[in-house]
Formats: structure tokens, sequence, C-alpha cells
């Protein structure tokens, strides 16, 4: 049985990814909190053979999430959400079709010095995640390739500028469950289609059966990017 090709969860760097597209708040997914893998880069653990995946992701928690709380707005009055970006590392156990995530996180604002559309780097908020995904509750499409991946974990707040109601004192752990889903591509007759960057692509709706376009936004370079959404709580 073909097993699914997983993303590889929360990683970033955006300081060497300047052509990072950016969504607009306004299109966040339904749990405020979204998440844009950017790229990938994947390799072999040489002592167990299993795939070590690392990539990017950039995305947005809206105003008044655990994490991007609204003391942000003080900082930077008219503020709808906090730009969050990761560095990570996913480790897909071929013994027990689980995929491990790791690596840490910052919240950041744009510097009152850069120019308007200048990406924001300035950290408010640090930490670190971990999560799994179970590859077997994996929702694949008709050749195996995964449509819908469902990951549970947790982000461990270290530090932060601003006061956060979620946490009583730091460091402070706040589970969260979240949803990957994957981009694809089809014909006029919905068969799947190898595609280059400007063609149309979709994402699987909940209902399994329904297509959200992917937007312009939601691309990195013309690529359509994996797209997380992520809600917290138990």
């Amino acid at each position: 049985m073909r097993r699914p090709s997983i993303p590889a969860g929360l990683a970033l760097c955006l300081l060497v990814l300047p052509t990072v597209t950016h969504a607009e708040p306004a299109l966040l997914g339904g749990t405020g909190f979204t998440l844009y893998e950017v790229s990938e880069r994947v390799h072999m653990d040489p002592r167990t053979g299993e795939p070590v995946r690392v990539s990017p992701l950039l995305g947005f928690a809206e105003l008044g999430t655990p994490i991007c709380p609204s003391a942000v707005w003080v900082t930077v009055p008219k503020i709808e959400s906090c730009t969050v970006i990761a560095s990570g590392t996913n480790v897909v156990s071929l013994a027990t079709a689980t995929s491990h995530v790791s690596g840490t996180f910052d919240v950041v604002l744009k510097l009152p010095s850069d120019s308007s559309v200048h990406i924001p780097n300035l950290p408010v908020l640090s930490g670190a995640f971990v999560g799994t995904i179970d590859l077997r509750l994996a929702v694949t499409s008709s050749s195996g390739l995964p449509l819908l991946l469902f990951i549970r974990g947790s982000f461990r707040i270290e530090w932060s500028s601003v006061a956060l109601p979620a946490c009583s004192e730091l460091p402070c752990t706040l589970p969260f469950s979240g949803t990957f889903r994957v981009p694809f591509a089809i014909d006029d007759l919905a068969h799947p289609v190898e595609a280059d960057r400007g063609h149309a692509a979709f994402y699987l709706a909940d209902d399994r059966h329904s297509r959200i376009p992917v937007r312009p936004t939601e691309r990195s370079a013309g690529f359509p990017t994996v797209r997380l959404e992520v809600s917290f709580g138990p």
C-alpha cells in the first residue's frame, strides 16, 4: 500500500525567502490561525532510512487568538492579525505510520522603520512546538496522494513581550489540532493532472467532495502552497 507523502509541518526561515507571498488577514481559514508551506527540502535519515522533511511556513493568527493577544493592538493600532513564522522538522516513521513534527516559532510585527510593504520581522512572542500526524487517517486521492492530513500537538510559549491572557506564567503550553490541505490540480473531466505554476489548483473541503480554489495569495513564487488551519484547545 502506498503511504501518503506528508508536508513537513511547521518550518520557516523568512530572512532567506524574499519571494514569499502574503495572504490577506481577511482571507484566513475558519480557525483564525492559518499557515502556508512555502518550500520543502527532503532527505533520508542515514541511521533509520526514514524520510525527513524540512519546510518553511508563513501565516497569520487573528487578533485575540492565544498567540496573537489583544495587547498587540497597543503596539500596532488597527492590526487585525499577527504574522507567524517558524522553523521545524518532520520525520515520517515507517514503522508506526506516523509523522512527528517539531520546531520553533515566532510571532512577528513590522518594524516602524521598515517600508509599509516590508515583511514583518520583529519578534514579540517566541516558542517551540511538537505534533503528530497519524498517516492512517489521511484522506487520499484515488492515486494515493494525500489531500487532507490531521495533526495534534502543542505550542510551548517560552517568551513574550506582551501580556498573554491564555498563560498565567511562562513557559506556557497550549494544545492544538490542525488540518493540512494539500493543493491539487484537475482537468475539465475532474481527472488529476500534472500542472505548471500558473494552472488552477484546489484544496479539498471538509466534506471530502467540494473543492476550494487556491487563491493567488496562497501561492509561493507561483506554486500553490500546502495550507494548515490550526485550532487551539484539546
